[in-house]
């Protein structure tokens, strides 16, 4: 077991995890519905802000304490992506700002930068998981390579790779700059990072939708046949991450400072999320709400601002109450995905909501039959 918890930071206590996360998904849901009911008796009436905001924010903050401290933070963060994304799309469509084309590429490298540039100086903590990725993929001259050879994926992704990687060190051994420690030479160590993201990448996706089509292989080895998306994804992370290392290894090699080369590298390559499929604009969101997470505590631990109480219960408070807010009242601006999640968690009575109701509390906003 202790390979397997190297490999991936799973930890004990997965059961009573799951109990305890399913009476948080289970407190949240009865709150909210309560305090839908309630307000409506105490008012005698609907407000847009009454039907879904109020309620879920009431029933955000009643259920997020029931949940692990460190599973609120994930959550808020995911939260906060998505109602971000119901926040611009309203801005769009009620005219108040133009389309952003290419917002996503130019919000997914200054994240990168931001990201990159903590993990390398190790002056923030991101999280376990984003950590444990950041160094798999992005592993350069700081991040030691003779441990994670015994590991059974290594091996895997070596075995593939064996040839190419001896006549890299064959050919490019010599060329290595100064401050890097990776074992490889600087050409051998990003073409193997590259190699390495683009089988870890492919790894990766598949376990994820063999989770998601319920352990089907035959489902997900059709999807992989297809493979236009899940090529472009692995694509995507094996040229950002050669681009990561590459980047750095040449900036180390021209005798730039130590200190914002990571930031730069990571900006830089940052510009490769055009190869991603569409949409990529939540993963944009998600990695800059990982990076705004990350300056706001830098500038706590520097002084600079105070520490704001209960800052994740409120944020996922606050994300929350926009996002059904937003799925119940303006469905045609929420991500499709999102929006088949509420409708599977209310047993797909979701869809039953009367749109030409809700359109009369909104003020005659045109979304009727939005949700067929």
């Amino acid at each position: 077991s202790s390979g397997i918890n190297a490999e991936w930071p799973l930890r004990p206590g997965t059961f009573p995890d799951v109990i305890r996360s399913s009476t948080f998904l289970t407190c949240h849901c009865f709150v909210t519905c309560a305090a839908h009911c309630i307000l409506r008796r105490v008012l005698g009436h609907y407000r847009a802000i009454t039907v879904a905001f109020i309620p879920a924010a009431i029933g955000s903050l009643t259920s997020i304490h029931i949940e692990k401290y460190n599973r609120q933070e994930i959550l808020a963060i995911y939260m906060a992506s998505l109602a971000l994304e119901c926040v611009y799309e309203m801005a769009v469509y009620r005219g108040l700002i133009p389309p952003i084309k290419g917002g996503e590429v130019a919000l997914f490298a200054a994240s990168s930068a931001v990201l990159i540039h903590f993990h390398r100086n190790k002056e923030i903590k991101i999280n376990d998981t984003m950590d444990w990725l950041m160094a798999k993929f992005l592993s350069c001259r700081t991040e030691a390579t003779e441990q994670s050879n015994k590991y059974f994926l290594t091996r895997l992704r070596e075995s593939m790779t064996t040839r190419l990687d001896t006549f890299i060190q064959q050919h490019f051994s010599h060329y290595r700059s100064g401050p890097c420690q990776h074992e490889l030479s600087c050409v051998a160590q990003t073409i193997n990072t590259g190699l390495n993201g683009f089988v870890w990448g492919t790894i990766i996706q598949m376990c994820l939708r063999l989770l998601s089509s319920g352990g089907s292989l035959r489902q997900v080895l059709r999807l992989f046949r297809k493979g236009s998306e899940v090529a472009r994804v692995s694509s995507f992370i094996a040229a950002y991450s050669t681009g990561v290392v590459g980047l750095e290894c040449l900036m180390y090699k021209t005798g730039m400072g130590e200190k914002y080369t990571p930031a730069i590298a990571g900006a830089v390559s940052g510009l490769l999320f055009t190869i991603m499929p569409e949409p990529a604009g939540p993963v944009a969101l998600y990695f800059f709400c990982r990076a705004f997470q990350c300056a706001y505590k830098k500038l706590i631990q520097d002084k600079v601002i105070v520490e704001i109480p209960y800052d994740t219960a409120l944020l996922y408070t606050l994300s929350t109450a926009i996002t059904i807010h937003t799925g119940v009242c303006e469905p045609h601006l929420m991500r499709p995905s999102y929006t088949a999640f509420l409708n599977y968690l209310t047993d797909e009575r979701y869809q039953l909501l009367d749109r030409k109701l809700i359109n009369v509390i909104m003020n005659n906003v045109d979304i009727a039959g939005a949700i067929k």
